[in-house]
């Protein structure tokens, strides 16, 4: 297909590229075996330039250390924190810590051997190196590469919280099932929720999510566990429209990018109201997407609760310390003036009973047809008030928690209408609110 040895030519890393990669790897696998006093007994390079699936412009280094089973973890910890400053890197965490330097990075583990249960996250990581690079035949690599890039293209590629969808070891395991690219997304347009996938055939995961791809070195463990309904049902549709009708537009869709005119004449056509709430909050980006998506959650369902019809809500973060919670409401009855139907004169026993009760009201009681109506007024909370005690509930239950309820303690700014224009001087914001607001898929934009 042409369109596909297009894309290949766009995403294939050039020889130029591969060849500073391969120095840059063997520079510091070199470098981490002359150096003496740790407790590692392995230098090994894995990740995806190690098994040559990586995408043009955007590859990692990896490189494990590996450690004997019976080094405890404080001791790894240590060790990672004074490699770090022997070679210039900072120590970041994720479920463990580990070093980066520029674009490689440095990450600890036990070493384990087939069959074996790992003892620390990264464990298996070596393991799935083996497996793929052991299986995935050479002209199979780009096959990887295409669907990565689909991946990325319609926004389900990466398994951090932020996108909840496809790691790149899971593209690889599918491509070893299904042999290639269009088999792959052949397959996913017939796939229903809770899809079952175990390639050695000795799964024994047991647990109910959208996806379930059995690792092939652990059958205890689901790869797919982070691909959320949604993106299994982008990556459904995707599939389905993209064999219908093949466009480059699934790889490199366009960049949405409204101006605060166009999101302000969209909020003026919809007559809808959008609130943020923002609050400054640090930490690693998958703690704080995890967080912020629950207080999403929370904090619409107060909404809710106060009769606001929310139409849709969201949550972004610019991962230095910044995070944004925007809902659209629709619908809002704002009217301090209410009526009261009570019952036909006739039903003597409750029509003086309403009569005494509403004597008092200020627009009432009186008689329409035959029935005793009254108005009287009742105090309605703005939207702003409203979104704030519903983030102050939020904040004394401790309903949520981590950096985001330290965030809230320290102080949030709600604000409401054309005002949230004002966070879109930031353009990654502002592009997430122009995908909020126009909902298409990125291939149709």
């Amino acid at each position: 297909m042409e369109i596909l040895e297009e894309v290949l030519r766009r995403i294939k890393p050039t020889e130029e590229e591969n060849k500073k990669l391969l120095e840059i790897q063997r520079f510091f696998e070199e470098k981490l075996k002359q150096i003496e006093g740790f407790s590692f007994v392995d230098v090994y390079p894995a990740g995806s330039f190690a098994r040559d699936t990586h995408l043009r412009g955007s590859s990692d280094i990896d490189i494990f250390l590996l450690y004997p089973k019976d080094v405890p973890f404080e001791k790894i910890e240590a060790e990672v924190k004074k490699l770090a400053s022997l070679l210039g890197g900072e120590v970041n965490y994720a479920q463990h810590p580990y070093i980066r330097i520029g674009d490689v990075e440095i990450v600890p583990a036990y070493k384990i051997e087939e069959g074996e249960r790992p003892i620390s996250a990264t464990d298996r990581t070596p393991l799935h190196n083996k497996y793929v690079k052991s299986h995935l035949k050479n002209h199979q690599k780009d096959e990887v590469r295409l669907l990565k890039a689909f991946m990325k293209g319609i926004g389900v590629y990466g398994a951090e919280v932020k996108v909840e969808g496809f790691s790149g070891y899971l593209c690889e395991l599918l491509i070893v099932k299904y042999g290639s690219f269009l088999d792959v997304l052949r397959a996913a347009s017939h796939w229903k929720y809770g899809e079952y996938i175990d390639i050695e055939g000795n799964g024994r995961v047991r647990e109910r999510r959208p996806l379930i791809v059995v690792d092939p070195v652990d059958p205890y463990r689901n790869v797919a566990h982070t691909v959320s309904k949604k993106s299994l049902a982008i990556f459904i549709t995707a599939s389905r429209s993209f064999l219908k009708e093949p466009s480059l537009s699934f790889f490199f869709p366009n960049r949405l990018l409204l101006s605060p005119r166009e999101i302000r004449n969209i909020l003026l056509k919809r007559n809808s109201r959008l609130v943020a709430v923002v609050m400054k909050v640090n930490g690693p980006p998958d703690n704080i997407w995890a967080q912020l998506k629950r207080f999403g959650r929370l904090l619409d369902r107060s909404l809710r609760a106060k009769n606001n019809i929310m139409l849709q809500w969201d949550v972004w973060t610019d991962e230095k310390g910044i995070g944004v919670f925007v809902g659209e409401i629709v619908g809002r009855y704002t009217a301090f003036i209410h009526k009261r139907i009570g019952p036909p004169v006739y039903n003597k026993e409750h029509a003086d009973r309403f009569v005494e009760i509403h004597k008092e009201d200020e627009f009432g009681p009186f008689v329409e047809e035959d029935r005793l109506v009254s108005f009287y007024m009742k105090e309605e909370k703005s939207l702003l008030v409203e979104v704030m005690d519903s983030v102050m509930e939020i904040v004394e239950n401790e309903s949520v928690g981590g950096e985001v309820l330290e965030g809230l303690k320290r102080g949030f700014e709600v604000i409401e209408g054309m005002e949230v224009l004002k966070l879109t001087k930031n353009d990654d914001f502002r592009e997430f609110l122009s995908h909020f607001l126009v909902r298409k898929f990125p291939w149709q934009l």
